[in-house]
């Protein structure tokens, strides 16, 4: 035989849906992994500790801001320099 042989990955383990192979698919006869990297329970915490923490120094800016304005209303204006 020659030239290339291409072969049939139709019924092949990385095409069948639900065996265990999320994330990987077949291109132009390559395996390509398009799964998410994957993280450490103890990385996965250290994020959503950050998350949370940014979470609440933009709430206590926001809420700065809001009484900043109530203030600045209930004074009767703003500054005149």
């Amino acid at each position: 035989m020659k030239g290339k042989m291409n072969p049939n990955l139709g019924n092949s383990i990385y095409q069948q849906r639900g065996s265990g192979y999320g994330g990987l698919t077949v291109r132009n006869g390559m395996l390509i992994n398009d799964r998410p990297d994957g993280m450490t329970g103890i990385a996965q915490m250290a994020q959503a500790k950050k998350t949370i923490k940014r979470m609440e120094k933009v709430s206590a800016m926001s809420e700065a801001v809001a009484l900043g304005n109530i203030k600045e209303d209930m004074m009767g204006g703003g500054c005149d320099y």
